[in-house]
């Protein structure tokens, strides 16, 4: 038997000073504007984390470059408008009275599953870094199934003009006996803006011509067509940014459960990796415990010039907040 919560850490560092190659930071600010806080890198919109009732999860958008000021993430995007940016999210959660507990999509049915914050605040805001947290409750309310509560908190620092860190931690509390069916729905995931995804002319619309973008994993493997349901220690996807080549790169750590999950990518622009995707159903009891850790790398450049393997090397030294 497991312990009494689900857990998911998305790799948090105790403070800037715990990261090995913290370097001529940038200044980090926050302030909270209605349903939504706005996190500032040198003055400028880094990102706003969405967490109003009309969404169907909170998430993370704009997801801005640091050369270009233009978001590296896509929100309200076809094809699957339903991938908001940044998040984290899950599909085909059973429980007694819930046949299909969809968080994922569609996005304008809330009833089949809806994420609600309930606490979103800013922790710290010292001007090297930004420490957000927030409570929520994982709801079908068609049928009003509490079936899971999350406590998540998420640390972002700017550590060179080239590089943005965000350092997610989730609690994530099983209320109830569930089953996840296989998915590829499932759990943290970015969405490519168009430019910066790599293309795919069977799915996306007119625009895919101005795709410029590459995925590459941390064993060479490249595109979808590669890195499709491999196991890797990370992914980055990068592309041209408005003049600049800018990415994004989401690390596992090697402590989680199912380590290294398997990647569910997309030349359109989805990347995930994602534990339920490939390997079977999975039931889990109420208060079973899992703990994972991430970490999200926002950069200028491609995987090389921007050491993302360094990046996964200190993430891998880094202790969580939480240890």
């Amino acid at each position: 038997m497991m312990k009494a919560s689900i857990i998911i850490f998305l790799g948090v560092a105790l403070t800037l000073s715990a990261s090995l190659r913290a370097s001529t930071g940038q200044s980090v600010g926050a302030r909270l504007e209605n349903d939504r806080i706005l996190i500032q890198v040198d003055g400028e919109t880094f990102t706003k984390y969405h967490f109003g009732e009309e969404h169907k999860y909170p998430f993370f958008y704009p997801v801005t470059g640091p050369a270009s000021a233009r978001s590296v993430t896509a929100w309200d995007q076809e094809p699957f408008p339903h991938q908001s940016s940044l998040f984290f999210s899950l599909d085909h959660v059973r429980s007694e009275n819930v046949q299909r507990g969809n968080y994922w999509q569609p996005r304008h049915e809330l009833g089949t599953g809806q994420v609600f914050s309930r606490n979103a605040r800013i922790i710290e805001a010292d001007g090297t870094r930004v420490v957000l947290s927030d409570l929520c409750d994982w709801i079908v309310p068609n049928t009003n199934s509490h079936q899971f509560q999350d406590t998540r908190s998420v640390v972002i620092w700017a550590p060179n003009p080239e590089v943005r860190i965000m350092d997610f931690e989730i609690t994530l509390v099983a209320m109830k006996d569930v089953n996840i069916r296989q998915t590829p729905h499932s759990f943290f995931a970015a969405r490519m803006r168009p430019e910066v995804a790599v293309g795919d002319p069977d799915r996306g619309p007119d625009w895919v011509d101005s795709a410029t973008g590459t995925i590459v994993d941390s064993d060479g493997n490249r595109n979808a067509a590669g890195v499709y349901q491999k196991a890797a220690d990370w992914i980055a996807y990068y592309g041209e940014n408005d003049g600049s080549t800018e990415g994004l790169a989401i690390l596992q750590h090697s402590g989680n459960p199912f380590y290294p999950a398997k990647w569910f990518a997309r030349d359109y622009g989805l990347v995930s990796p994602t534990p339920f995707a490939f390997d079977g159903n999975r039931r889990f009891e109420a208060g079973e415990t899992l703990e994972f850790r991430y970490r999200v790398v926002v950069f200028t450049g491609d995987h090389e010039t921007a050491d993302i393997a360094g990046w996964h090397r200190d993430f891998e030294a880094t202790a969580s907040r939480m240890k």
